[in-house]
């Protein structure tokens, strides 16, 4: 007689269903007014936001006129999007093309000022 037990076959989990606020991303809004495009950056920007700020900085860094980044909704942001924001800046300039600054965040400019990129990020003096 034998001793083993019959296996059983594992039937697949159903996968618990993602609630949809974990599910949604905030997207910054590209918005290409007359000849000016402009990125307007979420109020919350963390690393959770920098795939889709990325796609937009990549959708416009190449344009021909000015892009403005609207930081005035801006109340947090981390070290992942000032990063995004440096080789954005740094991109443009190296092609000789401008990049201006839309609306105000004391976020933004304290944490620049705190890691030393205003001058990376062509800041406007406060």
């Amino acid at each position: 007689m034998s001793t083993k037990t019959p296996k059983r076959k594992r039937t697949a989990a159903a996968a618990a269903p993602v609630p949809e606020a974990a599910t949604a991303v905030q997207v910054p809004n590209v918005v290409a007014a007359h000849a000016t495009p402009t990125v307007a950056l979420a109020s919350n920007c963390t690393v959770k936001e920098a795939v889709g700020l990325k796609q937009s900085l990549c959708d416009v860094v190449n344009a021909a006129e000015p892009v403005t980044l609207d930081v005035a909704g801006v109340e947090r942001v981390d070290t992942a999007i000032l990063q995004l924001l440096c080789a954005f800046v740094q991109a443009r300039t190296a092609a000789n093309r401008a990049v201006t600054w839309g609306g105000s965040s004391s976020a933004l400019f304290d944490s620049a000022r705190q890691l030393g990129l205003q001058a990376a990020l062509a800041l406007p003096q406060k």
